[in-house]
């Protein structure tokens, strides 16, 4: 994950106090979540805590993805299983054929650098790919100027075995930045851990996901 300050955040295949939930009669339990917020400080003894999750009128979220290293399948795929997380259909997404009119942009590439950071370096369980989430939030202001921008980059020949299952599990781990999931997860039982080994999400990052999208958001999607 990689944060840059003006602030431009980078979610790189790597939280705080009290939040605000929805009254809603179905709300998740909150006893498997871990910590979805980003917390920046903002001088000596003060913080500021971002929050973000796809607002129902946005829905669904318009996704385009480079047609290389099978990139369109794995974005589909994470799709499926980002909308299977939520109870309620909270959260939707497809696939356009237009850069121009997407919310999120997925190529392939090695993800931009520079500013903070928390990176996900290749592990002896999935060496072969690593990824990226980027979005720019200019200082002063909670409104994110859209698109998201992942990015997905090979670190061995596609042709590898294990190339395709990496791909999946980072494709679906930064679509889940994406989403809302700012920070990530302290068990590598979960696909949002920042070193991801498993291939789908687990209960707890269900229960995440969840509890982002009945709790108050303090960052807004800009105009697409």
């Amino acid at each position: 994950m990689k944060l840059r300050h003006a602030w431009p955040i980078l979610l790189l295949s790597g939280g705080a106090a009290g939040w605000l939930s929805c009254a809603d009669i179905g709300a998740p339990s909150r006893s498997q979540a871990y910590e979805w917020r980003r917390i920046e400080p903002t001088g000596p003894g003060t913080a500021d805590t971002m929050s973000f999750h796809w607002p129902q009128s946005r829905l669904p979220v318009r996704i385009w993805a480079e047609d290389v290293l099978g990139l369109p399948d794995h974005v589909r795929n994470g799709i499926e299983r980002w909308k299977a997380a939520f109870l309620y259909r909270e959260f939707d997404a497809i696939l356009v054929a237009d850069s121009g009119l997407a919310d999120v942009v997925v190529r392939a590439g090695p993800p931009d650098k520079g500013g903070f950071s928390v990176v996900r370096l290749a592990s002896a369980m999935a060496p072969e790919c690593e990824g990226g989430t980027l979005f720019d939030l200019p200082e002063g202001s909670r409104e994110i100027q859209l698109p998201f921008h992942i990015f997905l980059n090979a670190r061995a020949d596609p042709a590898t075995p294990a190339f395709d299952a990496c791909m999946e599990l980072t494709t679906t781990h930064e679509l889940g930045h994406a989403i809302g999931i700012l920070t990530h997860s302290p068990s590598p039982s979960d696909i949002m851990f920042g070193d991801p080994t498993v291939p789908v999400p687990s209960e707890a990052d269900r229960a995440t996901a969840e509890l982002a999208y009945h709790s108050a958001a303090t960052l807004t999607p800009g105009p697409r």
